[in-house]
């Protein structure tokens, strides 16, 4: 299911309060470490509090938590290294390790929202339902905890065999919004079906699908519990209408397989696993104040009560992904076993994986065969296409770009970024037409994509063709993305083509404002600076962008201009110079 609402994430940023009043530093490992005097001694307790605080700021967890550990085993009454040992044991997914600490944490700071959560887990594990209910009940107020409560407890009581507890728990979350009633219906057809209420469970499956139809894990969750009721092909015709509907959703083939394994009934456990998947989603996805090391948290209690929580892995997976730390990300992606519906997306998220940690051709012979493996899909062969774009191996991009095409038939308005793909593939090619024309049907099926307008205006300009238009196109493209180094760099280097070397300062100053750590960018502001007569700030840009890591072929080009300034062998002419010269060669 998708997130109940958005009150989930302020409960559990709430849940997390306590967590500031800590210093920060370290995580935790699964036992207390048997070391020797001798060893503990070898390096300072401060060294391994710093050493673990530098892990953590790396989101290197699982070493923070040893040294952590460490630390910790060296002064075991120090109650800060005791809760920052606690927390980054579950940080690092050691839940088990974590509730060790627990209740030394929960001596002195009996609120504490995680670690009554990662005792509850434990009871919840153990099947200890009532346990687990007053583990829940020690977390602050009704306020603090949000609808959270409602859902957890829910669980806990149906656990307990108090389905009207249960039932009467899930009535408090009723709203005026159908769409959103649909994963409370969910829930609640899983608890009818705990209490062996076939017919109402079913009832209440298929009015969750009418109430959202859109929504993926509702669909699943549903079509799972149609199958454990004897209505497996309902559950596949189910399936198969959102896959028509939502063709690129690959989660859908292994779903609907013949060989797919038997849904495991619901449990408090499987349904807790959920609700703590949903705020962790939610967490990450915030765009005011994004936080992914508590949005790892939540996932980690997800796996841990459900071990087999494929979405949640690949979340561990992305957060990981997005902290460079790809050992750690593709251990998750391993996670996700053959016969799971994401088996199919893990691995081509953790073949992508594999080229950015320069395993270039390992990846592409991963794709290639997910390519071959399933000839009707596009996401493979658009996943190898922008890798081999990226790596400049311009005419197998090519190739890649074509079979997507040929694979999708007839291009809708989400198809757009293909045929931009293809058309910068092609213009790196000098096949101009071609790529002007993929340019313009990309804009045509997408008028406002500030990226195609940059990318097919300033072609236009640095060609000396359609000079009005392709200006017009590049002051959208700032207009819709005004922060964009890239584009404030393109617009102030077509100004530079046409020789309008004044406002291309403007431009290209503020792009360096921007993406300063750009070497083209840079460059191009050194380039502009010269014009000008600013010949020592020239010099001085060109010097940085000679400690910006610029591409290969530019490094001898920056030299002869720090040292004989611009010239005609260096330097760029403009739109109008090359045409005259264009005509006087002809």
């Amino acid at each position: 299911m998708r997130p109940i609402s958005f009150a989930l994430l302020s409960a559990a940023l709430a849940l997390s309060v306590p967590l500031a009043t800590y210093a920060q530093s370290g995580t935790g490992s699964g036992q207390q470490p048997r070391v020797s005097g001798r060893q503990l001694a070898s390096i300072s307790l401060s060294g391994r509090y710093l050493a673990g605080r530098v892990a953590e700021q790396d989101h290197d967890y699982d070493n923070g938590a040893d040294q952590l550990d460490l630390a910790l085993a060296q002064q075991p009454g120090d109650l800060e290294l005791l809760y920052n040992a606690f927390r980054l044991r579950t940080y690092a997914g050691r839940i088990d390790a974590a509730a060790q600490l627990a209740p030394q944490v929960l001596a002195v700071r009996p609120g504490d929202g995680i670690a009554n959560l990662v005792l509850a887990v434990q009871q919840i594990k153990r099947g200890d339902y009532r346990a687990a209910e007053q583990q829940i009940g020690r977390i602050g107020g009704d306020n603090q905890f949000g609808p959270l409560r409602e859902l957890v407890m829910a669980w806990l009581r149906a656990g307990q065999k108090d389905f009207v507890a249960a039932r009467t728990a899930l009535a408090r979350l009723k709203t005026d919004n159908e769409r959103g009633q649909a994963p409370i219906l969910v829930i609640e057809a899983q608890i009818d079906e705990m209490a062996g209420d076939k017919a109402a469970a079913e009832a209440k499956y298929r009015r969750a699908v009418e109430l959202d139809p859109s929504a993926l894990r509702v669909l699943m969750t549903a079509a799972d519990g149609l199958r454990r009721l004897g209505k497996a092909d309902d559950a596949r015709a189910l399936l198969k209408a959102f896959a028509d509907k939502h063709a690129d959703s690959v989660v859908m083939d292994g779903a609907m397989a013949a060989n797919a394994p038997m849904p495991k009934p619901p449990s408090p456990a499987s349904g807790i696993a959920e609700i703590l998947f949903d705020i962790g989603t939610a967490l990450n996805a915030d765009q005011r104040t994004p936080r992914g090391d508590l949005a790892l948290i939540f996932e980690q209690f997800a796996v841990d009560l459900k071990p087999d929580h494929d979405f949640a892995w690949l979340t561990i997976a992305s957060l990981y992904e997005q902290w460079g730390n790809s050992a750690k990300a593709q251990a998750a992606y391993g996670k996700v076993v053959q016969t799971s519906p994401l088996y199919w997306q893990a691995r081509l998220r953790a073949a992508a994986l594999d080229a950015q940690d320069e395993r270039f051709d390992e990846a592409v012979g991963k794709l290639s065969a997910l390519v071959a493996e399933k000839p009707d899909r596009i996401d493979a062969v658009l996943t190898l296409a922008d890798l081999l774009r990226s790596k400049e191996r311009y005419a197998e991009a090519l190739a890649a770009y074509d079979m997507a095409l040929q694979r999708i038939g007839t291009v809708e308005e989400r198809h757009w970024p293909v045929l931009f793909g293809r058309g910068m593939v092609l213009e790196r090619l000098k096949q101009w037409p071609r790529a002007e024309a993929d340019m313009k049907k990309a804009l045509e099926l997408s008028p406002e994509q500030p990226y195609v307008l940059n990318y097919l205006g300033y072609s236009w300009v640095d060609q000396g063709l359609n000079l009005d238009a392709g200006m017009k196109m590049l002051k959208r493209a700032t207009e819709l993305r005004p922060d964009d180094g890239a584009i404030t760099d393109s617009v102030g280097w077509a100004y530079y083509r046409l020789g309008q070397f004044d406002t291309a300062v403007e431009w290209l100053e503020r792009a360096s404002e921007q993406k300063g750590e750009d070497a083209t960018v840079v460059e191009h502001l050194g380039d502009a600076y010269w014009h000008v007569g600013r010949l020592r700030e020239a010099r001085f840009q060109w010097a940085r962008a000679l400690n910006q890591k610029p591409d290969k072929d530019r490094i001898p080009v920056i030299l002869d201009k720090i040292s004989n300034g611009l010239n005609a062998n260096n330097d760029k002419p403009t739109v109008y110079e090359k045409a005259a010269d264009n005509k006087q060669g002809g």
